[in-house]
């Protein structure tokens, strides 16, 4: 399913097909460009991280884009997991209309617990956030996202890794057999999706934060508007981390300041 007309970095195509014959919506979504863009930013912002963490993030964020690409549009979801052995947060958020997802991992000064969890928060225009917490049990991402279905979707989904870089979601529709749905096993679920279905469209993701300097400024300015000096301690100017992509921003001490 690779090939020259694979995604650009830092892009995932996804295909949305429709089989028929089970009623299920059938999505595969190239994530090999989308990862490498990562690996860039990881590189650039942080340190690249060790095996199981690109593991982690590699399903995480082949599983999100999934996930949106199913979504209406208008919808942002963030997803933190919490895997407690190794002790490990895995951070992933997108955006359905601007059809972006970013990602991050957390190995220090994680709390130790021994039950893992997945705390979802779904943004839908301007209405109040929806959340909700599923317990988990394990390191796969993707058998996590089925876990989270179940119990909060309200409705049946598998996913599955075709390749490192290629991943495929079976979703449930009204019509679905779900017992079908449960015992799909990998081998038939590749070949369904490979196999001629009725293609609906094709949509790209890209590996974007979406955050800013103006941004960054008025969250800094929210935290330390009564206490700047806990900020810049001094100094003309702070270092900052974005805290959903870790990538730096500079802020001098005069953009701080709010004009009247």
């Amino acid at each position: 399913m690779t090939g020259p007309d694979a995604g650009r970095i830092g892009e995932a195509t996804v295909r949305r097909s429709l089989d028929d014959e089970h009623e299920v919506l059938v999505l595969v979504a190239d994530c090999g460009p989308l990862f490498a863009a990562y690996l860039d930013h990881a590189r650039r912002w942080e340190s690249l991280p060790d095996g199981l963490s690109q593991t982690l993030m590699r399903q995480g964020l082949g599983a999100a884009t999934l996930h949106l690409a199913c979504r209406p549009r208008g919808e942002s979801v963030g997803w933190t997991l919490h895997i407690p052995r190794p002790p490990t947060n895995v951070f992933l958020t997108g955006d359905s209309r601007s059809r972006t997802v970013t990602g991050r991992i957390f190995t220090e000064n994680v709390r130790d617990t021994e039950q893992g969890r997945i705390y979802v928060q779904i943004a839908r225009g301007d209405g109040t956030p929806l959340m909700s917490t599923v317990e988990i049990e394990g390191v796969d991402v993707l058998q996590i996202f089925e876990a989270y279905y179940r119990q909060s979707e309200q409705r049946p989904a598998r996913f599955y890794e075709i390749t490192d870089e290629e991943f495929v979601m079976f979703a449930g529709l009204p019509e679905t057999d779900t017992e079908w749905l449960r015992d799909l096993p990998r081998e038939q679920a590749i070949g369904i999706a490979g196999d001629g279905l009725r293609l609906l469209d094709e949509q790209v993701y890209r590996f974007q934060c979406g955050c800013s300097l103006e941004k960054i400024l008025e969250t800094v300015r929210t935290m330390f508007s009564e206490r700047p000096e806990e900020l810049f301690a001094g100094e003309a100017g702070v270092e900052v981390f974005c805290p959903r992509c870790a990538r730096r921003w500079w802020v001098d001490r005069d953009d701080f300041k709010v004009t009247e």
